[in-house]
């Protein structure tokens, strides 16, 4: 997962804006206690939402208490007491890193890809760690993984192919956060579009740099022959026909809290971000 899944903070409430804040807290604290510290720089707002996401289908009611960090060492901050719906979040987060990892591994050529070729041995031995933990959702991820890897490497031009696997992907992890059944079906159909929106919104914002590097990219391949405007209309109403199905999942699942700050990711962030990445593609220079 790559960040683009957060609020737009303007119109968040101070309280729901120290609740998020809190739940991020909550899964950097874990990360490193559990990962070691160097883990804590992996985190992005996606696992955030994700964490927010298992706790606000949680039945317990989370705790949140002021504390210390190693960013804030004077001021305390707010976090939640999160417990294992949180720590469930940062397996698959040090899972999803790792793979990843080998993703860029293979779509780089040698001296581009010796960072990520330094930072494996550390990533494989976490991987393994979060594996035993929950060895169901590493499955899930390797197997979508390498369906991934054999579409690129066909030079799939269907949009929708290509985003599958995350898509199926993050369909099984969110389907990993609830155990009553009926709300598992929802989840795994809010987790498809999730990661296809993961996938679209990615590919959009690397769309220059595959088209300098010669690099796989499914919008290039579908609509490389019409002019750059003509691309991000066709790439904007993909994205904003998912964000609109993912919504219509949402809607099913049933919230016990934070319904707030998640109305605001799904209904106004994913939106402006979107936003954000297609204007910066039509002003380059802004």
């Amino acid at each position: 997962m790559f960040g683009y899944i957060r609020p737009s903070k303007p119109w968040l409430r101070v309280y729901e804006l120290e609740e998020y804040k809190g739940v991020y807290c909550s899964l950097c604290k874990d990360l490193g206690r559990r990962y070691g510290q160097l883990s804590r720089m992996t985190l992005s707002y996606d696992f955030a939402f994700l964490a927010m996401l298992h706790l606000a289908l949680a039945e317990e009611e989370p705790s949140f208490e002021a504390q210390h960090c190693i960013i804030h060492p004077i001021k305390k901050n707010l976090c939640c007491l999160g417990g294992a719906p949180v720590s469930l979040c940062s397996d698959i987060a040090v899972l999803m890193v790792y793979y990843k990892l080998l993703d860029n591994i293979a779509d780089s050529g040698f001296f581009a890809s010796l960072p990520y070729r330094l930072s494996w041995p550390v990533a494989a031995r976490l991987r393994k760690k979060a594996a035993r933990r929950q060895p169901e959702a590493d499955e899930i991820i390797r197997r979508c993984m390498e369906r991934q890897r054999q579409l690129e490497q066909a030079n799939t031009a269907s949009v929708d192919l290509a985003s599958e696997p995350t898509a199926e992907a993050m369909g099984g992890i969110c389907a990993l956060l609830s155990a009553d059944a009926a709300q598992k079906r929802v989840l795994e159909r809010f987790g498809y579009f999730l990661g296809r929106y993961i996938y679209l919104i990615d590919a959009l914002d690397d769309l220059e740099e595959d088209a300098a590097s010669h690099g796989y990219n499914p919008f290039l391949l579908r609509d490389g022959e019409h002019s750059p405007q003509v691309l991000r209309e066709n790439a904007r109403g993909s994205l904003y026909l998912t964000i609109a199905e993912l919504a219509k999942c949402y809607e099913l699942l049933t919230l016990r809290r934070f319904k707030p700050v998640l109305d605001n990711i799904l209904y106004l962030g994913m939106k402006e971000v979107t936003q954000q990445i297609l204007q910066k593609k039509e002003n380059p220079h802004d």
